[in-house]
This record gives C-alpha cells, structure tokens and sequence, in this order.
C-alpha cells in the first residue's frame, strides 16, 4: 500500500472524535475479543510511532529478489541479502512483506526473521504474523459484503486498512525484544502492541513473571505503582483520563495480568505497555509505564534491570 496514502487515511482517523456511544461500542466488542483464542494484535503512544525505532532496521534488506501474486492486487515481496548486526548474537531483516491494495481494503505486513535468535521465537512471529494476515483477510471479506448489502448482519463498514511494522526495542546483553506496532483504520480504528522477550543466553521467550523472584508479589507491586502514576497524570493535566474508578467497574484496571505487554529501555527499565482502549478512552491511544527501579529492587531477578 502507498505509504503516503496510509499517512493520509491515519491523518483522518486521528482528527475525528470518538462519540461515548461509540467508544462504549468499541469497547464492549474489546471486551468479547479478549475472551476469543485470538493472537494478541496491535498499537501506539500518543499515535504516534515509538521514537526509538532502531536505526539498524530502518535499512531493509539490500536485494529485493521475489514478488509473487498471491490474489488479485496481493503481494508476498520475498526480502533477502545483507542485513545490519544488531547485536553479538542477533540480526533481524524483513523476510517477507505482504501487500494488498483493493481501494477501500488495504493491508501492509512486514514479516521479519531474527537470526540468531531462537526457533520459538521465529516460530512465535511467523505464527502471529500470519494470523495477522489471515484475520486482515476475513475482515476485508467484510468489506465486500458491506458493498453488497449494507444491512448484512456482519457487515459494519465500508473500508479497512491494516499496517503492521516491527522494531528493535531491547537488544541488551540479557535480552533481545522485538516490538510491532498494528494499526487498524475501519469504521473507527484502533492500535496495538504485541512484544516478543527473548533471554539470549536461553533462548526462551520471557514472560512478565520471569524477571521476578518466584513466589514474589511482583503483580501487586506493579499494578499499586501504575495506578499511582495514573492518579499523578490526571491531577497533572486535566486531558488525561485513565479508569480507575469508572461507572462502568468492569472497565476499571484493578490488575495487571500476567501476559502484560513489557520491554526493558535503554535506561533499563521495565516499561509495562497497554493497547488502545485497555486503561483509558481510545484517544488515550497506547499507554505505557516506565516503572521505577527502587519499586521493583527487592522482588527482581538479577541481570534484567539496571
């Protein structure tokens, strides 16, 4: 898809107000896709793209060798030759970009491959990365019944496009990340963030849990310092508005789960990442939290943090 014209629709997007009927809306269909065994999917702070997007991925790779047609205007561009070392023992290149352009459907995926690192963790990507691809389908499937006949059951808008980009976030001498960024732009739209942890002495790839002493209360003591922060922006800036005690309980973050989005940033901090929609209203877009290391000194594991 032409970049320039998914800037544009972006652009849109960003300037239209989301109505409270249609947030509540938004908002309740987030609530049933959390129940589904969907990969997580997409992201954003502020909308706007992390500025610590690694210089060393902003180079694809040097040779373009393939382009298969896949569907009518579809595209899988095959990506391969030199590539920048991002570390002792990791470089990642996009491997495959997938491409459709319909007019009101749209979609640009970037597929990368870390080598390197670990089997499950090009395993995890390829596995989310296509289930990206295969739900971007369906939906634009959507969009052809919604031309057909407005009033289908299923059929609720009249476009959809999708972007999907990776970056380097964490590239320590414990941890590898790999942060994507997903932008969906419907009837309304909605970003999101999914992150891949590898500790790159054992290859795994690490949850939230695994950068704490077993058996501590690492949940509680995270979920106790994000609210405070939460509590300290709203009475800083009369704009920002987390739920925290919102009429609608069930919206309210209480607890931060196990399987929370999280990096490690050049400071070494833990950063704990919430997708739009998930602690705040949608123009909140992605919220993040960069936890202090004297709340967290006495519960982590050593070699993570700073």
């Amino acid at each position: 898809m032409n970049e320039n014209r998914l800037d544009e629709l972006k652009r849109e997007y960003d300037s239209i107000p989301v109505p409270e009927e249609l947030e509540f809306r938004v908002r309740a269909s987030m609530e049933q896709a959390k129940k589904q065994a969907q990969p997580a999917g997409a992201a954003r702070t502020r909308r706007r793209r992390p500025f610590w997007k690694s210089a060393g991925l902003t180079a694809a790779a040097a040779m373009l060798t393939l382009v298969v047609l896949v569907n009518s205007s579809s595209t899988v561009a095959y990506a391969m030759g030199k590539v920048p070392v991002l570390g002792a023992i990791t470089r990642v290149f996009t491997f495959v970009t997938y491409e459709d352009d319909q007019g009101k459907t749209s979609a640009h995926v970037d597929v990368p491959r870390v080598e390197g690192g670990s089997d499950e963790l090009n395993a995890a990507i390829e596995e989310y990365t296509n289930a990206i691809i295969e739900q971007y389908k369906a939906d634009a499937g959507l969009v052809k019944e919604y031309e057909a006949d407005p009033d289908a059951p299923d059929a609720e808008t009249n476009q959809y496009h999708l972007d999907l980009t990776y970056s380097v976030v964490t590239d320590s001498d414990s941890i590898f990340a790999l942060r994507f960024d997903q932008t969906q732009i419907m009837a309304s739209g909605n970003e999101s963030v999914k992150i891949y942890n590898m500790d790159k002495a054992t290859g795994k790839i690490l949850a939230l849990g695994d950068l704490f002493q077993p058996g501590s209360d690492y949940l509680d003591v995270l979920t106790k310092n994000i609210q405070e922060q939460m509590r300290q922006q709203m009475a800083a800036d009369e704009n920002v508005y987390y739920w925290l005690n919102d009429e609608v309980s069930k919206w309210n973050f209480t607890q931060l789960s196990p399987d929370a989005t999280f990096y490690i940033n050049e400071d070494q901090e833990l950063v704990i990442v919430f997708n739009e929609g998930d602690v705040a209203p949608m123009a909140m877009g992605v919220c993040e939290f960069v936890i202090p290391a004297e709340a967290i000194a006495d519960i982590a594991l050593p070699g993570y943090f700073a």
